[in-house]
């Protein structure tokens, strides 16, 4: 089974620049990545941009899987001004445009953060974006995969899949919101539309975002779900350092990482 680890595993910790983090992770025994850089911001990748990541990534003996998408907090996906909305367009048309180029075949996108009143009227807001970037996504075979991030998320993703046909939007499951908002059962059933992980562990209170078995996540079940479900790429853990949980060197907490994802995909499944 093969791995793939998201690309900002160090960028809260220890930093690491773009070229000597690529062939870490190829050196300890991942193959994919998926690029998680630039998620909370507008940056806009240049041509020469997408072109250098994207040596970065073959010279390191690596492939790209799939791209997180970028916002912010004002430039959202159901944001109210349609410059703003505009903005985060523009944004993913750029990733879904460099995910492409780096030989990706999805997008991840946050649904709105609104809950209570006023939701329905965000997520319908939110299918201008969807309208407006759809043409792009068919020409280059690109998917948008919707990620579970807030309680009762299931509502929102459910609301796109029934809008959209599996070619244009499909479910990206992150274990450990799911863990920390309990909706792992209410989740689940989205597995005929699934098409990107981020898997990672907690204790059920914080967004850790460590190596499974770190916490208190049903890993078997986990797996289970997912050689069952329409997944075929291979697995993606959102794995991100921290040295309040581990003190050692990027090395260090790479093989420790890796030892964990090998009993992961190791487990026996019944």
């Amino acid at each position: 089974m093969d791995v793939s680890i998201t690309s900002d595993m160090f960028n809260y910790s220890f930093q690491t620049e773009m070229e000597k983090k690529l062939q870490l992770f190829a050196e300890h025994g991942f193959g994919y990545i998926h690029w998680c850089d630039d998620w909370n911001n507008d940056i806009i990748y240049a041509q020469k941009d997408i072109r250098h990541y994207g040596e970065l990534i073959g010279t390191a003996g690596l492939r790209c899987i799939d791209v997180h998408g970028t916002a912010t907090l004002r430039i959202r996906i159901d944001a109210e001004e349609d410059e703003l909305q505009d903005q985060y367009v523009r944004l993913l048309d750029n990733r879904i445009e460099f995910c492409s180029s780096v030989g990706g075949d999805a997008v991840v996108i946050h649904p709105p953060p609104i809950r209570g009143e006023g939701y329905l009227a965000s997520l319908r807001r939110s299918l201008r974006v969807f309208e407006k970037v759809r043409p792009l996504c068919e020409d280059l075979d690109i998917i948008l995969a919707v990620e579970n991030c807030f309680p009762n998320d299931e509502e929102a993703i459910g609301f796109f899949l029934d809008e959209f046909p599996p070619e244009f939007v499909g479910f990206c499951f992150d274990s450990g919101h799911a863990h920390i908002n309990g909706n792992f059962d209410r989740l689940f059933g989205y597995g005929e539309r699934l098409k990107a992980l981020h898997l990672h562990d907690n204790r059920g209170e914080r967004d850790d975002h460590q190596p499974p078995f770190w916490g208190t996540i049903d890993w078997k079940r986990m797996l289970r779900w997912i050689k069952d479900s329409r997944y075929t790429k291979p697995i993606n853990f959102e794995i991100t350092h921290n040295p309040e949980f581990f003190s050692g060197n990027a090395d260090e907490y790479l093989e420790y990482s890796m030892s964990a994802i090998r009993k992961f995909i190791s487990l026996p499944i019944e």
